[in-house]
């Protein structure tokens, strides 16, 4: 038995049928459903983009009038449209400087944000040196500035690009003690061996350990003390580079001549006291045959 499509009375309201009548009402109930759920997503956008400047307001120091909120809000907005909702998080960790760096830079400020969302506060304060500075160098450095903003800079300054990769690795509570005493080397030839012996040591952390701080904080640091403190033990000092220093600095050439000496002392005293017992040996049969005749 066939079963009849579904019947509509045949009344008409204002030239409209029951049928036509019945679908106008539902797109107009679909319709007013579709603009309170946009509504309602519009209010939580709003909602977030409010919280997010105030936050990032508070952590720059900065209070925003209601026109200039206005205003930010609909630059977030379009942020976001473009890279996506965690800009937010970014704007948030990283001030309204990253607003205003974003807008400076484009796309590669949001990349290397996006990519290192620790390091947003630094490179929203101090962008325009380490963005050139991680496309030269690469993503090590936003690795060090998400843990101490400022340091990678000093680290390419003092030790070189290459440092930075290095030292990317180490405990940043080193790498602070080693810019420290870096700065208190008597030359920029002293500053670079500390490096060095730092970064060829088995034990980096007991290397530095090992020098005098106090000393060091007192009267600068010389390239003895990073022997002493374990240089020479890795092959670091070279004879050549440490004559040349030892030129400058009386303690050094003490302890390389010492070096060089040793050896020679030890190989002459040999040779010497086989000499002597062949003599001894030598008179001992003369004066034997000497008693016998």
């Amino acid at each position: 038995m066939k079963h009849n499509r579904t019947h509509y009375p045949n009344y008409t309201i204002g030239g409209f049928n029951m049928k036509q009548v019945f679908t106008l009402c539902l797109g107009m109930l679909l319709a007013m459903f579709t603009l309170c759920a946009e509504a309602g997503a519009a209010k939580v956008a709003t909602k977030v983009v409010e919280e997010t400047l105030e936050i990032a307001a508070k952590r720059s120091g900065r209070v925003l009038s209601k026109s200039a909120e206005k205003k930010l809000g609909l630059e977030l907005l379009e942020i976001a449209g473009k890279h996506g909702d965690d800009v937010m998080v970014l704007v948030r960790e990283g001030g309204l400087e990253v607003l205003e760096q974003g807008a400076k830079h484009g796309d590669d400020f949001w990349r290397m944000c996006k990519a290192c969302p620790n390091a947003s506060r630094a490179l929203a304060l101090h962008a325009d040196d380490l963005i050139p500075l991680a496309k030269r160098i690469g993503p090590e450095v936003l690795q060090i500035e998400s843990r101490t903003p400022g340091m990678a800079t000093r680290i390419a300054s003092e030790f070189g690009d290459d440092a930075v990769k290095v030292l990317a690795k180490q405990n940043p509570q080193d790498t602070t003690r080693l810019l420290g005493y870096a700065t208190k080397a008597d030359t920029p030839e002293t500053a670079q061996l500390l490096y060095k012996t730092y970064s060829q040591s088995s034990n980096p952390t007991g290397f530095l350990e090992r020098l005098n701080w106090k000393q060091i904080m007192a009267g600068g640091l010389s390239a003895s003390m990073i022997v002493a403190a374990g240089g020479a033990a890795t092959g670091m000092y070279q004879a050549g580079d440490g004559l040349q220093e030892g030129l400058r600095n009386p303690e050094v050439a003490m302890h390389v001549s010492d070096a060089l000496t040793q050896p020679t002392k030890f190989g002459l005293s040999g040779i010497f006291v086989i000499i002597l017992g062949v003599l001894g040996f030598f008179a001992f049969l003369l004066c034997r045959k000497a008693v016998k005749q």
